[in-house]
């Protein structure tokens, strides 16, 4: 009983980080491919698109990708992931425990690939809304970099002055 209830608290737990970290994974792709397209999308503006004719790229290729992630994934991991669980424990605890089919849970299914769905949606339309509302002009233009700010041991000039270009250019990027 007290390992069911763990298998459960972990069940409850894992799929809660999984789409946080599926999510900031899809922000930050979706970032970046805006941000490479920045001369794309300005032509695009230019030759008289609409914002959301451009948007629909990045859109289309978020949910086609999450469905295609989500659609193996409920094929691979409803079915492999238990597979293999249930193989560790019972090969390690529980020898007597006959074979368990797994079988798959259309409602589960559906409520993961939703999420998946939203989460990567939301990212996308958030990634894509910052470069939309530039205009063409400047989108074409390469981004200017960002202001460098002083890190705290810049601030010690004991200690900054005594390091090298390699060191101070390291603690720069790095904090």
């Amino acid at each position: 009983g007290g390992n069911a209830d763990r298998m459960e608290a972990i069940g409850k737990v894992f799929p809660l980080m999984f789409f946080l970290v599926a999510a900031l994974i899809s922000l930050t792709t979706m970032t970046r491919m805006v941000e490479e397209q920045r001369m794309q999308i300005g032509t695009l503006k230019a030759l008289g698109y609409s914002k959301s004719a451009i948007a629909f790229k990045f859109v289309g290729y978020a949910l086609l990708a999450t469905l295609g992630g989500s659609i193996l994934g409920v094929l691979f991991g409803e079915k492999v992931f238990p597979w293999i669980i249930i193989v560790s424990y019972n090969s390690i605890l529980y020898t007597h425990i006959p074979d368990v089919v797994v079988p798959y849970h259309l409602g589960y299914a559906v409520m993961g690939t939703l999420a998946a769905v939203a989460c990567t949606m939301i990212a996308t339309i958030s990634s894509c809304r910052k470069s939309l509302a530039a205009e063409p002009a400047a989108l074409m233009r390469p981004e200017a970099p960002r202001v460098g700010k002083k890190i705290l041991l810049e601030r010690i000039p004991f200690l900054w002055n005594r390091l090298n270009f390699t060191w101070k250019s390291t603690m720069r990027n790095l904090l």
